[in-house]
């Protein structure tokens, strides 16, 4: 996938790594309420300067300034020097500051070398992309707004399990009226229970879902081995450890991923080559995300089967937030990264 001779070649020489945490509005703050956030990366070296960017959940522990310094703190010793990003997974641990730190220095390795990212990660060069969007969880007046938006994209990603049964089914009743034309999965997160799940998979294929995401929690998945399923089911990988991929695929079908979870491009390239050997689904998503951090995720795409969009994030000094067009997300422009 990489050329290690070429990234040995230009590591080890000195590296100023800045680390700033900057407040985010989502597009829709109304879809995505609380107090989002970004940690950003800048790394210097030989002349140039690498950015990246990831999310910071709202009130997730793990993703909280004080938890973030800590962890820089613990690698700061290696990190005085040029790095590899295939260096990384031994310094940090999987999340978000993994993966801003790996887009910073692939971006800083795509100034020095003047050669985009796509091309030293030997990935194809990116391209427009058909999105599935995601319809949140929401009132009924919230989601015919949310409907009304998703008019151009082809797949819709729908949150279910909010409520009891009969919720689901009157959500996915004004999904169909609304837009009747489009392909839908569903997204449980992990909700519901194994009865819930027998009774729900007729329901959903006679409203003509293609795809279920993490129907049970992951302690109740093993009998997602025997079960019969009338549609793939997929579930999040959540960090990048590949060790439970033999687990994964006497479950499921496929995987969920986002560079933020798993650590960033270089973590979920490899998962995507592991999962593509093992012949699994790839849905590559984002939480919502500024412009540098889809620029990142748009290098993946290629290696995915479908690519879930969520409304993007903007900062103060950054660039405009990411707005699909025509249901495609096109590659950012390379001043911006990579």
């Amino acid at each position: 996938m990489f050329d290690p001779a070429l990234l040995r070649s230009l590591t080890g020489t000195p590296l100023r790594v800045e680390c700033d945490i900057l407040r985010a509005q989502p597009l829709h703050p109304v879809s995505w309420p609380g107090a989002w956030s970004v940690v950003r990366i800048t790394a210097r070296n030989a002349g140039s300067t690498g950015r990246g960017e990831a999310t910071l959940r709202p009130g997730v522990a793990a993703h909280r300034p004080t938890a973030l310094r800590s962890q820089l703190a613990g690698a700061h010793p290696a990190l005085l020097r040029m790095v590899s990003p295939t260096e990384l997974p031994a310094l940090l641990p999987a999340g978000p500051l993994r993966s801003a730190m790996d887009t910073a220095l692939w971006d800083l390795l795509a100034k020095r070398t003047g050669q985009p990212v796509w091309d030293l990660v030997g990935a194809p060069r990116p391209r427009a992309v058909p999105l599935v969007h995601t319809v949140e969880r929401g009132e009924p007046g919230a989601l015919e707004s949310e409907l009304e938006r998703s008019a151009d994209f082809d797949g819709l990603r729908v949150k279910l399990g909010a409520g009891a049964v009969e919720d689901d089914l009157a959500r996915l009743t004004a999904v169909r009226r609304h837009r009747p034309d489009a392909w839908l999965m569903a997204a449980a997160d992990g909700s519901w229970d194994v009865d819930r799940l027998r009774v729900m998979l007729p329901v959903l294929h006679d409203h003509g879902v293609r795809l279920l995401e993490q129907p049970l929690p992951e302690a109740e998945s093993g009998v997602l081995c025997t079960l019969r399923r009338p549609f793939p089911i997929i579930t999040r990988t959540a960090y990048g450890d590949d060790r439970d991929m033999g687990r994964l695929v006497s479950r499921y079908d496929g995987i969920r991923l986002t560079l933020d979870a798993v650590g960033g491009l270089t973590t979920a390239l490899r998962l995507m080559e592991q999962a593509d050997q093992l012949g699994l689904l790839v849905l590559l998503g984002s939480p919502p995300a500024t412009p540098r951090s889809w620029a990142a995720a748009l290098q993946a795409a290629p290696g995915a089967h479908y690519v879930n969009y969520t409304p993007g994030l903007t900062l103060r000094d950054g660039a405009d937030p990411v707005r699909p067009t025509d249901g495609a997300l096109a590659p950012m422009p390379a001043p911006l990264w990579g």
